[in-house]
């Protein structure tokens, strides 16, 4: 039986915008569902073929904006979103964020920011290597081995190892980077675009939790608790749980 191969609906109605959606799908050999113009269209498909995840652009024509349409989409069955927008409509961007997407993009977009968020959604890490990186895999495993962080202090940018952060999680509007030996950092970054910026050996645990896989002391899939260097305890959503044990080497 051959191997699952999920689709994506791409809602935009840009076609240049459409056209780099498209392109970019299909070269990570996913299926795509439209792309739709319209509300009305994303609909229509999704009656005949559901999505595994869905790219919607929040400002859509015809009085239908994307988080309407996200809204009515996850009245028919659970869907994974990333919006894509150009708006500076506050009020339209926490009406999207309530629906917990993976990430609101905004415009212009990369492709690697596309690519590593549409992988991350469909298989839980991404595949894509960052804009920094170089093409040559043996390159790029020798600058993966110790990659940086740059953080403002005050005047100053601080060079943080990643291989020292145990986790990252949000307090109020700011993301927390802690370190192992127990530092914190403050950034402004989102934790959808920090999570970008960091390797595969990061896991999103809850949706305001990164971990370091390395870091684990003990996992408390019941209780949903992750313990951390520091007597750091991280919560384990449902939602994540099932593909953080898949990532982890059980020995039974």
């Amino acid at each position: 039986m051959p191997d699952f191969i999920p689709s994506v609906l791409v809602v935009e109605d840009s076609p240049t915008q459409a056209k780099l959606l498209s392109a970019c799908l299909l070269q990570l050999g996913l299926p795509l569902v439209g792309p739709a113009a319209t509300a009305t269209d994303a609909l229509a498909l999704c009656a005949t073929t559901w999505p595994a995840l869905a790219i919607i652009d929040l400002s859509l024509a015809a009085g239908h904006d994307g988080v309407a349409l996200a809204q009515e989409l996850r009245q028919q069955g659970p869907l994974p979103l990333i919006f894509i927008s150009a708006t500076d409509d506050t009020v339209l961007l926490a009406r999207a964020r309530a629906l917990q997407p993976l990430a609101v993009l905004p415009k212009p977009f990369t492709i690697t920011s596309l690519r590593r968020m549409v992988e991350l959604a469909l298989y839980g890490h991404a595949r894509t290597p960052l804009d920094w990186q170089t093409s040559s895999p043996a390159a790029a495993t020798e600058y993966a081995a110790s990659p940086w962080l740059f953080v403002r202090e005050r005047d100053v940018l601080m060079r943080l190892a990643v291989a020292d952060v145990t986790c990252v999680h949000t307090e109020q509007k700011h993301a927390v980077i802690t370190l192992a030996s127990g530092r914190r950092h403050s950034v402004r970054t989102p934790l959808a675009e920090l999570l970008l910026s960091l390797p595969d050996t990061f896991a999103q645990v809850h949706r305001s939790w990164l971990v370091n896989l390395n870091y684990i002391e003990y996992v408390d899939p019941l209780a949903g608790v992750i313990r951390l260097p520091g007597a750091v305890e991280a919560p384990l959503g449902r939602t994540y749980r099932d593909e953080l044990l898949r990532r982890l080497t059980l020995i039974s």
